[in-house]
């Protein structure tokens, strides 16, 4: 039985043959194509570019997009980068740390000046550490109220029981201005 293709007979083809050799006439495969394959292989249609290629075309898309990859990189780096145990309230910088050593729990919230400059008047900090647990309850709590004067650094410490805590919460409140800061409790 011999099959027709384009109108002209196809001979049929013994596997076991050596000198296998195919004929085809050039572009007669485009006949079975549908209309917009054909198209787009002959260049009728043309293809976008890809997004990169479209981002970076022109001078003004060009620097919108390194805007951006500036911006998505500052965010990123402080994101990463950022210490959730350190602010500055009022002008003073605060850094809280904890540790656990010999079943209790010692926290220690360091105050300085933020800036070189001595126009600090001596300011008055309600501070408020509180221990959390691995429920997040607060298990315990300390309250201080100091004065910070420009004299370098200066120290609110509390020692707490350690049941199983997890982080020390510090709550720093200057007249309307307020922070919170929270550190792990390394075990030591």
């Amino acid at each position: 039985m011999a099959d027709i293709i384009d109108g002209k007979p196809v001979e049929e083809i013994n596997p076991e043959e050596e000198n296998l050799v195919f004929h085809y006439e050039r572009g007669s495969f485009r006949n079975r194509e549908d209309q917009r394959t054909k198209d787009f292989a002959t260049g009728k249609i043309k293809m976008s570019p890809g997004f990169f290629k479209a981002l970076v075309s022109t001078k003004g898309n060009k620097i919108v997009f390194f805007t951006m990859l500036i911006c998505i990189g500052v965010v990123v780096f402080l994101g990463i980068f950022r210490r959730p145990e350190t602010d500055v309230v009022s002008g003073i910088r605060c850094e809280i740390t904890a540790f656990s050593f010999a079943g209790e729990v010692y926290a220690s919230l360091e105050m300085e000046n933020a800036s070189n400059k001595n126009d600090n008047v001596p300011v008055v900090l309600e501070v408020l550490l509180e221990c959390i647990n691995y429920e997040g309850a607060v298990a315990d709590k300390y309250s201080e109220n100091c004065s910070y004067g420009d004299s370098g650094k200066q120290y609110v410490r509390a020692v707490f029981k350690d049941y199983d805590l997890k982080q020390i919460r510090a709550s720093i409140r200057c007249g309307e201005n307020e922070k919170i800061l929270m550190a792990r409790i390394k075990q030591r």
